[in-house]
Order: C-alpha cells, then structure tokens, then sequence
C-alpha cells in the first residue's frame, strides 16, 4: 500500500512539474487590443473628459487674464485672447454641452485645438494628465449623456472618462462666426 502511494505521489508530482515547465515557458504577455490612443484628460464641471493630442497644439494657463467678450457671439463662445500675438477664439464647452453645472468652477485652462482649417481654444476647469488607452476599451457613449453632446463623444472609458470627437468639434459649422 506505501509503495502504491509513492508511487502516485511520484506520478502526482512529475504532472505538476511537467504543468510547471509548461506555464514557465508560455508567452503571457497580452496582445494588443485594438489601437493605442494618447489623450489629454481635463475636468469639465464634475465630469472628466479626454481629447487625442492629434489635434491639441498647446495648452495655456488663463492666470488672471480672461477671455475678452465679443459682442454679438453665441453665448458658448467665452471670448477671445492673445496667445503668443495670435487671437484664438475661445469656446466653453460646458455653455456648448449644456451641462448642467456649468459655473462648478473657476476655468483655468484653454487647451488649444488646431487643425488644418480652424483653430480655437477650449476652457477647462482642471488638466488631469496625458494616458493612454486601448480602443477596444472605449465603449459606445452612456445613455445618460444627452442632447448635442452625443454627436461630439466618441465613447466612454470603464472608469467613466467622456471621450471627445476633436474632428467633429473641429469641423463643426456651429464653431464659425461671421460678424
């Protein structure tokens, strides 16, 4: 009977050592799912949203200078300002998206987006940071999300961050004025 469970145990343990070479020479490194995507992340009121940095040329302090008003401009239109000795257009996305908060916070960022045939900046309230994300990650838009924010968001991350449409913002009639 002792020699019977020897030589299981025997047995037992060649399987486990042959299942441990196995596992030790096996490639776990995980392929890539989908295409990478580098974003700037920022708070819009209590939301965080993201932007390609295909389209951001910069990203400027507003300090105490505010953007100055032009009249007769559509209310999500903040104002203009001088950048460098170049006027940029600024728009308030949170004004555009109709959020609902949209005096939660003091604006103290203008990412500037820019594209072949238009250039303008937009405010923020917070810069998060740059990440990366798989595209296989970003999932449809939330069905909480509303109005004519759904045509500007290109999907939603697991942890909720609202992924911009920069061409769509970019090429939007609606960001030409004509005075």
């Amino acid at each position: 009977m002792n020699e019977e469970k020897q030589a299981a145990g025997g047995i037992a343990e060649k399987i486990l050592k042959t299942r441990a070479d196995q596992l030790a020479r096996t490639n776990h490194s995980q392929k890539p799912r989908g295409k990478q995507i580098t974003v700037l992340e920022f708070r819009l009121a209590h939301e965080i949203y993201a932007i390609e940095l295909t389209h951001i040329r910069t990203v400027h302090p507003l300090k105490e200078k505010k953007p100055t008003h032009i009249p007769g401009t559509p209310g999500f239109i903040k104002g203009i300002i001088n950048l460098r000795g170049e006027i940029i257009s600024v728009v308030d996305l949170k004004h555009f998206f109709n959020l609902l908060d949209q005096d939660s916070g003091h604006s103290s960022q203008v990412i500037i987006l820019s594209s072949k045939d238009m250039e303008f900046g937009i405010l923020s309230d917070a810069i998060h940071g740059v990440t990366e994300f798989q595209t296989a990650d970003i999932h449809d838009s939330l069905p909480t999300l509303a109005g004519v924010q759904l045509e500007y968001i290109k999907g939603v991350t697991a942890n909720g961050v609202v992924i911009l449409d920069d061409e769509k913002l970019l090429n939007d009639k609606k960001m030409i004025i004509s005075l």
